[in-house]
This record gives structure tokens, sequence and C-alpha cells, in this order.
């Protein structure tokens, strides 16, 4: 793992950590605040963004890991180069799926910019929920290849006699 490489998978790791700890901050707050008479209405809307944030920083780092749902019966019984066909189809079907969703969120990020769409509570550009999309999108991409450049793991040995 290079050294840019490792930064920004640090980076994404605080994001997460940021938004859920902020996520459980601003949920516990409003709970508290509700049992005291008083509601706090910009909590529930920022938690919303944090989990967003959460959502697609965290798929981006499980395709970095290998950690995505997969199937393990095949590539745990399969030979060599039908797992090494599989690797490959798995990584261009990830690339190709978070292309398109990555381009679809670009241009409704600018679309957003655009027109000036802000949040009802916080007054907030909408674009900040559309950008973990299209930074997901691409860290999920960068993710899907580094995983599949890893090397195969050898074939399971079988059991002595």
């Amino acid at each position: 793992m290079t050294g840019l490489d490792r930064l920004i998978w640090r980076a994404v790791d605080v994001v997460i950590l940021g938004a859920v700890l902020g996520m459980v901050a601003l949920i516990s707050l409003q709970v508290g605040s509700r049992l005291a008479g008083i509601s706090v209405p910009w909590t529930e809307e920022l938690s919303r963004f944090m989990f967003i944030w959460t959502i697609w920083m965290g798929l981006a780092a499980s395709f970095r890991s290998g950690a995505h749902p997969s199937l393990q019966l095949i590539p745990e019984t399969a030979p060599r180069p039908l797992l090494l066909i599989m690797r490959v189809a798995q990584v261009l079907a990830c690339v190709t799926l978070f292309a398109v969703v990555g381009w679809h969120g670009w241009s409704l990020l600018n679309q957003q910019i655009r027109f000036g769409e802000q949040s009802p509570i916080l007054q907030v550009g909408m674009w900040w929920a559309t950008l973990p999309l299209v930074l997901g999108s691409g860290l999920a991409i960068l993710g899907a290849l580094l995983n599949g450049l890893r090397p195969l793991s050898p074939p399971p040995a079988e059991p002595a006699p």
C-alpha cells in the first residue's frame, strides 16, 4: 500500500468514524430534547446527512478490503483460471456500476449547485447530501481496482487421509 493509498483510506475511515459519532451525539440530543419537552429540529436533518456520508464511505471502504457481499462457495471450490476470470468480471461489474452511479450523481450534484437547492431546515446546499454519492462511487471504483490487483488466495489444502 502506497503512502497516498494509505492516506486516502485513512481519511475515509476518519470520515466514517466522525459521521457515526456525530449521528450518535445528534440522535441522543434529539431524544433528550424530546424527553425535556422541546424538540431540536435540525438534528434529524444533520444526522440524515451524516448517515448518507457513512453509507457511501463505508461502501467504498468495503470494496477496498474485499468485504462487500459476494458468493463464497464457487470461489473456494473453483480452479485457479476460473478464479482469475471471476475476479476480472467482478472488478469490471463494479467499475461499470459505480461509473454509471457516479456519472448520474455528478449530473445531479451540478444541477443542485446550479439551481442553489437548499435543505429545508439547515439551509445548506443539498449538494452536501449528493457529494458522498459521487465521492463514494469514485472511491468504490478505486477500491474495487485495488482489491482486484491483490494476489489470489491459494486454493484450500485437501484434508489429510
